[in-house]
């Protein structure tokens, strides 16, 4: 179900860019709709996978799968991690900071993972070489200016010159 060409590999990468843009800051609306900060609803592959439920909007999932990765990535470093920074589970509440960390850090692989293999399936390698490029940019912009983010992205650095080793 590849994207083929032209307006369709700019129309795929608009879409998989806005999106994870949106989707950096999407788990932060935890708060809005009174859910408690860090909610495991809002801070994990769940919105991405409730996009892929119809396979139009699976360039949306990419991207929010790509965005919320991201996000997920700069909460792996607060100040501290206990009370409002830890994850907190529907009609439970916190599940602690040792969990928490397990996670944050299985969500922001199974993002970036669902991210890729959703790219993998429905765009060209050109259309995916730029929603990836478009990636980055929006990536490190959001990263230089979130608390947590310096240090997400010297460990999101490091983890891709190991993979591509």
């Amino acid at each position: 179900m590849a994207f083929v060409g032209g307006a369709g590999n700019w129309t795929l990468i608009a879409t998989v860019t806005l999106a994870m843009a949106s989707g950096s800051t999407l788990p932060d609306l935890d708060t809005p709709l009174r859910l408690r900060h860090r909610s495991a609803l809002l801070h994990s592959i769940l919105p991405p996978g409730i996009a892929l439920l119809d396979p139009r909007t699976w360039p949306v999932a990419a991207g929010l799968a790509f965005g919320i990765g991201l996000h997920l990535a700069a909460d792996l470093f607060p100040r501290t991690m206990r009370g409002f920074a830890t994850i907190k589970l529907p009609l439970w509440g916190s599940i602690g900071v040792i969990p928490s960390y397990g996670w944050i850090v299985v969500n922001i692989a199974a993002n970036v993972v669902a991210g890729i293999v959703v790219l993998d399936r429905i765009a060209t390698r050109q259309a995916t070489a730029g929603a990836l490029a478009a990636a980055g940019v929006i990536g490190l912009v959001y990263l230089i200016r979130t608390e947590g983010g310096w240090q997400a992205l010297a460990a999101l650095t490091v983890l891709g010159w190991l993979m591509l080793r």
